[in-house]
């Protein structure tokens, strides 16, 4: 039944949008060390990133200009006459006060911008999965932190605080001196006292030159797959190293490796942020999900997740598979489907909840399309907590795939969630087509990147059951109906020609003409009909017969 041209209430759309998407399943220099960790957090969350004592910050021009002085009143330092240094501001440590998701939006969008969500200027105590600043009122998203060039233009449009004015000096030429036999960088030196004076030096190493050689932060990043059974790579996945207030940064490549776009010459703090510009992980239902590295002057080499565990309980694990469903997804080339909505002026990013709370048995993964509003609150819940990998990975997918659908049509999919209290048959074109989606990116993974041979994803659904012939409401809800359009086998065929299956003699379409044909349709049978219509296969002739399995 196709709902009358008399318009819904917003309110009541949003409401069966939450009842039917609840109910979804689901350097320069060869460096001497090359270490590698074994990241396996505890089993449940400790909370937030907890911090020790305020740092006094040795890069503040203050500090500068008093280190300055002390190494120019050192007859010691030999420092020639000629030698003029001009300390003056170089960057701005900034905390930014973003009011809402679409400014917080256009921070991210600002090139040249490594932004943080904490203070930079703090002793890190103890490690945590996300950080909100006490002071943040519900809905608002945290504070975010900088440092940015004094000369480069800041998006007028977000609220923000100069909490210090700073002399960055690995940014500038070096100046240099030779004393006894070695050429020493007067930068460096002023570095140190810098340091020094502050209580912040870290290496009692007289021999500045070998201390201050230069280093490229790298490494590898991989998330252990219980299907596969080994440690996978994590790709496209940014890895950051800060020293105090400059970054380096580098992206994952297919086989999990990076390489940082910049040097240093001490020790610099890693960290991962699970998100892209299109997604961000959430740690629960707030907080952006990270991982807080080592200090070190070396490779960052990481596995997440317990080897040989069979079941996802490592939280880290869990962000890497459900970050690398998403970038797949909005990044991968996703056989030619429609994105999901991404991020700009007038869409928010996608935020999709990590949720490993009790509500896994209350309540499943499901699309909270209805909460879109705004920004702040997640639009996915993944709720694969202690499932396989696979299920972590592929679950993410089939819950894009709802958001997707959504942003096909909308009105063609509002139409279908109106209709559903009266019409299961609805229900089931959103759901068959999310697990179709669900089962090709798995497909996808596994079998084709992977080369495990003869994987077949939750069996393609190919055990499902007629009505009249099954006690399990999913049946009829998450069909086989894509899969059936896609593969060449028939189920009824396989199980000895029984009524309780469907009858498959359709084959060969393709996941991408599937959704162009449930782009405008607003019922079961109008799906159909556009298969019919839009598309020329050698088997269309029996879709009609395959379509009314079900309906």
């Amino acid at each position: 039944m196709i709902i009358s041209n008399h318009k819904l209430s917003i309110l009541i759309v949003f409401a069966l949008l939450s009842i039917v998407l609840s109910s979804c399943q689901k350097g320069d220099d060869t460096l001497p060390e090359n270490l590698e960790e074994n990241i396996t957090s505890k089993p449940y969350p400790t909370g937030m990133l907890r911090f020790g004592k305020k740092l006094e910050n040795p890069y503040s021009v203050f500090n500068m200009k008093k280190a300055w002085e002390n190494i120019n009143q050192n007859p010691e330092n030999e420092i020639s006459s000629s030698i003029s240094i001009a300390i003056k501001p170089t960057h701005l440590y900034l905390k930014f006060k973003p009011k809402n998701d679409q400014e917080l939006s256009v921070l991210k969008h600002q090139e040249d911008l490594d932004l943080y969500s904490y203070p930079l200027d703090y002793e890190i105590k103890e490690g945590g999965a996300y950080y909100i600043d006490p002071e943040i009122q519900e809905g608002v998203p945290t504070y975010q932190y900088a440092a940015y060039p004094i000369d480069k233009e800041l998006p007028k449009v977000v609220e923000y605080e100069i909490l210090e004015e700073l002399f960055i000096p690995n940014e500038f030429q070096s100046y240099t001196i030779v004393k006894n036999g070695n050429t020493i960088d007067i930068l460096d030196l002023l570095e140190e006292e810098a340091l020094k004076i502050t209580g912040n030096q870290e290496v009692n190493d007289s021999n500045i030159q070998k201390m201050n050689r230069r280093w490229t932060p790298a490494g590898r990043i991989m998330v252990w797959d219980d299907v596969v059974n080994r440690y996978v790579p994590v790709v496209d996945l940014e890895v950051k190293a800060r020293r105090w207030f400059t970054t380096r940064k580098g992206k994952t490549n297919v086989n999990g490796f990076y390489r940082a776009d910049g040097t240093f010459k001490k020790e610099a703090n890693y960290s991962i942020a699970w998100e892209k510009y299109e997604f961000s992980i959430r740690s629960g239902t707030i907080g952006q999900a990270i991982l807080n590295g080592p200090k070190r002057k070396g490779d960052w080499n990481v596995n997440l997740g317990q080897r040989n565990s069979t079941t996802v309980r490592d939280k880290q694990q869990y962000y890497a598979l459900i970050f690398q469903a998403a970038r797949d997804y909005y990044y991968g080339n996703r056989f030619g489907l429609d994105s999901p909505p991404k991020n700009g002026t007038l869409n928010p990013q996608t935020k999709i909840a990590a949720d490993i709370t009790e509500r896994q048995n209350e309540k499943p993964s499901h699309a909270a399309i209805y909460a879109r509003t705004g920004g702040f609150l997640p639009t996915i819940y993944a709720r694969t907590w202690e499932r396989s990998a696979e299920r972590v990975y592929a679950v993410t997918a089939h819950e894009l795939a709802h958001y997707s659908h959504w942003n096909l049509d909308r009105n063609a999919f509002r139409l279908l969630v109106a209709q559903y209290l009266i019409n299961n048959s609805t229900e089931a074109v959103i759901e068959s087509w999310a697990e179709g989606v669900e089962w090709s990116f798995a497909q996808e993974r596994y079998r084709n990147l992977f080369g495990i041979a003869n994987y077949n994803y939750n069996n393609g659904n190919q055990n499902r059951r007629l009505e009249g012939f099954t006690n399990r409401p999913n049946d009829l809800l998450y069909t086989s109906l894509v899969m059936d359009l896609i593969d060449n086998n028939n189920q009824r065929a396989t199980n000895g020609n029984s009524l309780a299956f469907p009858l498959d003699r359709v084959s060969g379409y393709s996941i991408r003409q599937i959704e162009q044909a449930l782009k405008g349709s607003t019922s079961w049978n109008q799906w159909r009909n556009n298969m019919i219509s839009l598309h020329n296969n050698a088997t269309e002739n029996r879709v009609n017969e395959l379509f009314g399995n079900w309906y």
